[in-house]
């Protein structure tokens, strides 16, 4: 699974040894000569943080943005359009990181652990989009089922890449299957929605996480 290709491709680079840094936007190294629609995608990210899905505007966002009304219909249908094209980038971003961070030679422990941490590091950056994405999007009924159904597989996808290197194997790890991964995915999510509506740090969600994750893969003894 890559993350495209573009201004909203994560740029490459080595992996940060520390926190990642707040950026305008997860797939923008700077807003100075973003594209329209990056601009608005960004915007409409703030606003989200601020206020959510649901009390966002396009008011809201072109005033953001700094553009009109009509540069936001010549990019997107509508809010929700905005909304849905936000969460498909902002996904990519996630998994591309997650990749880009797990050291496919290490440890099961070790991969393990690197993938959730990255994985909460990226949630960590905006929280607000993180909650509109598990409680909003489903809200939004069949119009958001395809946006749903792309992110699940999406998901699936990196569960199974991630557990099908030779390191795995050696390991006697079997590539998950579809029903684990998302038996797993689910778990992340209402994991991360508690964490947020509880105000409690997303990074107290990483040691029962990893726990989760390797005893869906550790092979019995």
């Amino acid at each position: 699974m890559t993350a495209g290709s573009g201004p909203l491709a994560p740029p490459p680079a080595p992996a940060p040894s520390g926190p990642l840094a707040p950026l305008p936007a997860p797939w923008l190294i700077s807003s100075a000569g973003a594209s329209t629609r990056d601009r608005l995608l960004a915007a409409m990210l703030e606003c989200i943080v601020e206020a959510g899905y649901r009390e966002t505007t396009v008011a809201d966002i072109v005033r953001v943005a700094r553009t009109s009304r009509r540069s936001f219909y010549q990019e997107f249908a509508d809010k929700q359009a905005c909304f849905f094209a936000l969460l498909t980038v902002t996904n990519e971003f996630m998994i591309a990181e997650i990749v880009r961070r797990v050291d496919s030679e290490a440890t099961i422990e070790d991969q393990v652990r690197q993938a959730v941490s990255s994985y909460v590091a990226a949630s960590e950056r905006y929280p607000g989009l993180t909650l509109s994405w598990i409680r909003e999007l489903p809200a939004l009924g069949s119009a958001a089922q395809s946006v749903k159904d792309e992110a699940l597989e999406a998901w699936i996808e990196l569960f199974v890449g991630l557990t099908s290197t030779p390191t795995m194997a050696a390991a006697g790890v079997i590539p998950m299957d579809r029903q684990r991964a998302i038996f797993l995915w689910g778990g992340f999510r209402e994991l991360t929605a508690g964490a947020v509506e509880s105000g409690v740090p997303l990074a107290s969600i990483i040691e029962p996480a990893t726990a989760a994750s390797l005893a869906l893969l550790t092979p019995p003894r």
